[in-house]
């Protein structure tokens, strides 16, 4: 079977189990985080020991991606995808099973390990196996997953984390994740077209000689990494400003993931017909105009304007991801695929920690103004290397 043969029909059933996969991956991410009091107060443990849920997730997550391309290109990404789906099956279980928050954490890394084989899978599958005029809808599918598993996963959460024992948050997604195996073993194609060995070090060190691709990836570091400050600064500011309880603080939230969710799968189609780079100009300057506004009429600001600030937010990061991710994909020969795989979701997952960790530091007595203005040379910045930055023919 080759990437001719497999049909449009094969080729939506591999982007819907990626889609479903995000869906899954931020849906649990989301629901987690509402339920952490309730671990806090039943393992007796201090919110600082509980964040280490979090945290155990995402080291779990980065370890299996900086393997990603030694094991995908042994196993095959359609059986890396299948064997993450079962190991984070099993981990999930044995999360809501853990007696104690250390076993908990623990759990948490190997669940963890389960996700990152089926993301960097993800990240492989849909530019080895989707022609290259549909990528920019397949990455926009990817983001609608992603951006559904966040609206549903706060109102969710809150609802198990307040009727039933936050366990449940974990023994519910079993069934999800056992259908998604289900469905991944009759959607993911045969590795052998794409899969073989190559020299993981050899292709690395090309591949990020190839201007385009070493420059997509430091946008993406840069733009998630300012979302993800922003993002982390909003609630604290919205408690603070507004007195908003924390209720009322996810429920304006939610206008983040919205916006995401409105854009990205129409920002998908766009890159497939127009260039990515233009769309990820427009994405950037939407939220540069956001955080101007912000910053000049700070004084007035009230707290449903924090919604809108959101809303424009989340739908700039809907709009910048797919033809971003198109942009770092699409000239890339398969190998260089097998390697891209893994870089794609280290460098996002990286730019999430730094952003929030920067973030916290630029923010003095709940003061944006640093951050705001941080952030809006960080977005000229990056107009200015998108505009200035060419797209060199490969030989």
């Amino acid at each position: 079977m080759s990437l001719a043969d497999i049909g449009e029909s094969a080729e939506k059933r591999i982007v819907y189990c990626v889609a479903l996969a995000a869906f899954f991956f931020q849906f649990e991410s989301f629901m987690v985080v509402v339920a952490l009091p309730d671990m806090a107060r039943e393992m007796h443990a201090s919110a600082h020991a509980v964040s280490y849920v979090i945290s155990g997730l995402l080291f779990g997550l980065v370890a299996a991606l900086v393997g990603a391309s030694w094991l995908g290109q042994r196993l095959g990404y359609s059986r890396l995808f299948l064997s993450g789906a079962y190991i984070a099956t099993v981990a999930t279980f044995a999360c809501g099973i853990a007696p104690t928050l250390s076993i908990l954490i623990g759990c948490r890394i190997v669940q963890g390990i389960g996700i990152g084989a089926i993301v960097a899978s993800s990240y492989a599958l849909l530019p080895l196996w989707v022609k290259s005029d549909r990528l920019g809808w397949a990455f926009g599918m990817l983001s609608t997953g992603a951006g559904t598993g966040m609206i549903l996963g706060l109102p969710v959460g809150g609802f198990i984390a307040s009727c039933l024992e936050w366990r449940w948050l974990f023994f519910g997604t079993i069934p999800f994740l056992l259908g998604l195996a289900l469905f991944a073993r009759f959607a993911m194609p045969p590795d052998h077209p794409f899969t073989h060995s190559i020299s993981v070090h050899r292709t690395l060190t090309d591949t990020l000689k190839l201007p385009n691709f070493l420059t997509g990836l430091l946008v993406l570091f840069v733009f998630q990494g300012v979302m993800a400050g922003l993002r982390f600064l909003t609630p604290f500011l919205l408690e603070d400003q507004g007195n908003v309880s924390p209720t009322m603080s996810s429920l304006i939230f939610l206008s983040y993931p919205l916006g995401f969710l409105l854009l990205s799968s129409w920002a998908g189609r766009q890159a497939d017909t127009h260039p990515p780079k233009r769309l990820m100009l427009y994405a950037t300057s939407l939220s540069l105009i956001a955080c101007l506004v912000y910053l000049l009429l700070m004084d007035t600001w009230g707290v449903w304007h924090f919604a809108v600030f959101l809303l424009i937010l989340g739908s700039a990061t809907g709009l910048f991801t797919a033809p971003n991710n198109v942009a770092i994909i699409r000239d890339l020969s398969a190998s260089e695929i097998q390697v891209a795989s893994a870089l794609i979701p280290i460098t996002l997952n990286a730019s999430l920690l730094f952003g929030t960790f920067s973030f916290g530091l630029l923010s003095t007595q709940n003061d944006p103004r640093l951050a705001l203005i941080t952030g809006i040379a960080m977005f000229v910045g990056i107009i200015y290397t998108v505009a200035q930055h060419s797209s060199p023919t490969r030989t």
